[in-house]
């Protein structure tokens, strides 16, 4: 029993090194070997842009929403703006209107879809741009975000280009300062992989997209963020992140928030992502499918690694002393995660009070969201966690 035990948390831990050590060290590595292209000026591309934000009885934030994106650096003669309203009860469509003389267009699906990916489908046929630009409707871009997107599609590899999400508690612009530790490491991520096969990471809260990717319909149970990678690279066009297009998401966090966002993007990534396992064979898509597998797949069964790991040091426990002080520590851990399971992400304690708590929160979703899609691929239908609902 205590070999099968040990044997149980060395194969839980090799994957959770696999996944956090050394993909980080491959990527790193893949990086510095590629040649780094001089980047391109706003002045030597002015691609056509529309810019599409999906609401649904937004009356009160459409407004501020609207003149954040009116105020975007781009010449509003290459730009139009299309709300589209999810058969909206209130005065949203009234307030849309209110915008028309400054290039906003109102689009109204007349039957309400569950799903903001759903009513966005009516829309694609309507785009006629050379870039399209879906816009969160809690996201805020800075002025100079739409320009620093499009200048993404200057290099003819481009096929979609995601910009920088920031929390609102963390408003004032910069290079970084202040951000986590965590934070400053996803971007490190995010920078390395747009260098050697394009990114992974899709940001629901601002990005752009070639319109001849954007115009096939999608359905309602997948991503719509994430979905626009995938079909990229399989026409040859890979996906990077903007660092310098940032949006605001007004929507404070915490650690029972952060559990039900995880919870529906996971599931809808995973989903996604079964509808094109091919991109996963690195003999047809190599470095790409090496990405999808270390950043994606990896974090996926991370959480399922580690619970293994958990209950391999409990077997270990009576006999072994380390084994023992690893479980106190897991247990101190989740103690903690408990307790700071409802405070902001941003609390005056400091956001390593509640690290603790986002990153249960994290795993919890990202486990229990694997189980769901894959439940769901084969016909089932699992109840959806209380906690994880809005």
């Amino acid at each position: 029993m205590l070999e099968l035990s040990a044997l149980l948390v060395a194969c839980s831990a090799a994957l959770l090194v696999a996944t956090w050590l050394g993909y980080p060290v491959w990527l790193s590595l893949r990086a510095r070997s590629r040649a780094h292209l001089p980047a391109q000026r706003l002045d030597d591309v002015r691609p056509t842009v529309s810019i599409v934000v999906v609401v649904q009885d937004a009356e009160a934030a459409l407004r501020p929403l609207l003149e954040s994106l009116l105020t975007m650096g781009y010449p509003a003669e290459r730009r139009r703006i299309l709300v589209v309203s999810n058969a909206s009860r209130d005065f949203t469509d009234a307030v849309a209107s209110l915008y028309a003389d400054r290039g906003v267009e109102l689009l109204r699906v007349m039957r309400r879809h569950r799903t903001a990916a759903a009513a966005e489908n009516f829309v694609r046929k309507y785009v006629d741009s050379d870039v399209v630009v879906v816009v969160h409707p809690e996201a805020r871009p800075r002025p100079a975000a739409l320009a620093a997107l499009v200048e993404r599609f200057a290099d003819p590899t481009v096929g979609v280009a995601y910009g920088r999400e920031i929390s609102a508690a963390l408003t004032p612009p910069g290079d970084g300062n202040g951000r986590s530790l965590h934070d400053r490491y996803e971007r490190w991520l995010r920078d390395r992989e747009s260098q050697v096969s394009g990114t992974v990471v899709a940001r629901r809260a601002l990005y752009a997209v070639r319109t001849a990717l954007y115009r096939a319909p999608l359905s309602a149970a997948l991503s719509p963020d994430f979905a626009p990678i995938l079909t990229a690279r399989e026409r040859g066009f890979r996906a990077v992140y903007a660092d310098n297009a940032e949006a605001v998401m007004l929507r404070e966090r915490s650690p029972r928030g952060d559990y039900g966002q995880r919870m529906r993007t996971v599931t809808r990534d995973v989903a996604t992502l079964l509808e094109k396992p091919h991109l996963l064979d690195p003999r047809r898509y190599g470095e790409f499918s090496f990405i999808l597998l270390g950043h994606k797949l990896g974090r996926w069964l991370s959480p399922w690694a580690t619970l293994a790991a958990v209950v391999g040091l409990l077997l270990l426990a009576p006999a072994v002393p380390w084994a023992r002080a690893a479980v106190a520590v897991a247990a101190a851990l989740g103690l903690s995660a408990v307790l700071t399971w409802d405070l902001p992400a941003e609390t005056t304690l400091g956001r390593a009070i509640v690290l603790p708590g986002r990153l249960a929160a994290s795993g919890l979703a990202t486990a229990l969201a694997l189980v769901r899609a894959l439940a769901a691929l084969h016909g089932a239908a699992p109840r959806v966690p209380v906690g994880a609902q809005m």
